[in-house]
């Protein structure tokens, strides 16, 4: 709506707002047209690249160049920022504030007994995904890696929460590989916390990746994380300290992570505890929140 830049133009210039912050490669086209030349700063955010397909793409090479005029960006990850001064965007320009979750809230939620809900035996240990099932987020590996460690343990079971244009071909995929019975993709889940919660073990396949809330959400509830060392998720998640990390598209190296968790007991345990004490240490929103309003003031004291 060529109007929309007109309007918010008029916005910012009546109301006299300080500051106007933006959060996708849409609106950062609507805010770098609105604010330029005007008394407004801006501040962009960006919280990860996408291979969904071509017009994404061509979508967010555009929200690199334009964040490049943006007064301030803020960047989830340290990786993210790294993908930003490849694209063009001054690296002082640049503030990385992490993702972060409200302990107290996720204290209170009760778990979702995922064997009873999907009729699995007693003594199954469930691995949960969750995400939109396109590309980027690696469902396909995560299938073919699932066969291997339902080969060596036919007590696992997989539950893959979400919807998305690849749903269809990855619960195929699971059909062919004739792991349907031991793999559900059940589609949007209202209670994701819930059902996290009653997790043996949180997988995250993504090959590409801003700072997974997911990962923020099971780390907090206390499941174990396996996940692949793409984007920010090194930042949250230390191979052998609070998770277990592997490589992205190396479904092999995937299966041998799972099953060696699954295996032991005492690291499940300790992932847990570490996990925890990670979000809690780095990962609050006091820490968000001193981020952002150091952001803010810098953005605000713009010539």
């Amino acid at each position: 709506d060529r109007h929309a830049v007109g309007r918010l133009r008029a916005l910012l210039l009546e109301d006299k707002f300080d500051l106007l912050a933006t959060h996708d490669y849409r609106s950062h086209a609507l805010g770098w047209l609105a604010a330029r030349g005007g008394r407004t700063g801006w501040i962009a955010f960006s919280r990860g690249f996408t291979r969904e397909n071509l017009k994404v793409r061509l979508f967010q090479a555009g929200e690199k160049f334009i964040s490049r005029f943006a007064d301030r960006v803020v960047a989830v990850s340290h990786a993210q920022k790294e993908r930003l001064v490849t694209g063009g965007v001054r690296a002082g320009r640049i503030d990385v504030v992490h993702n972060a979750i409200d302990l107290a809230a996720v204290e209170s939620v009760v778990p979702v007994d995922l064997r009873a809900r999907f009729g699995f035996p007693a003594g199954s240990r469930v691995i949960v995904a969750a995400g939109r099932f396109s590309p980027e987020k690696g469902q396909l590996d995560l299938v073919r890696a699932a066969e291997r460690v339902i080969e060596r343990r036919p007590d696992a079971r997989f539950v893959l929460f979400g919807d998305g244009p690849d749903l269809a071909a990855i619960q195929a995929e699971a059909a062919r590989r004739g792991v349907a019975d031991h793999l559900l993709c059940p589609g949007f889940e209202s209670n994701a916390l819930g059902c996290l919660r009653g997790a043996d073990i949180l997988v995250n396949p993504s090959l590409s990746e801003g700072l997974p809330n997911v990962l923020l959400e099971a780390m907090a509830l206390g499941v174990p994380v396996v996940a692949t060392a793409v984007g920010g998720v090194p930042e949250l998640v230390g191979d052998e300290e609070s998770g277990r990390l592997v490589p992205a598209e190396r479904p092999d190296r995937l299966a041998t992570a799972l099953l060696d968790l699954l295996a032991d007991d005492l690291a499940r345990a300790r992932f847990s505890a570490a996990g925890r004490e990670r979000v809690r240490r780095a990962f609050s929103f006091a820490g968000q929140m001193e981020g952002l309003a150091a952001t803010y003031r810098r953005a605000a004291a713009r010539p």
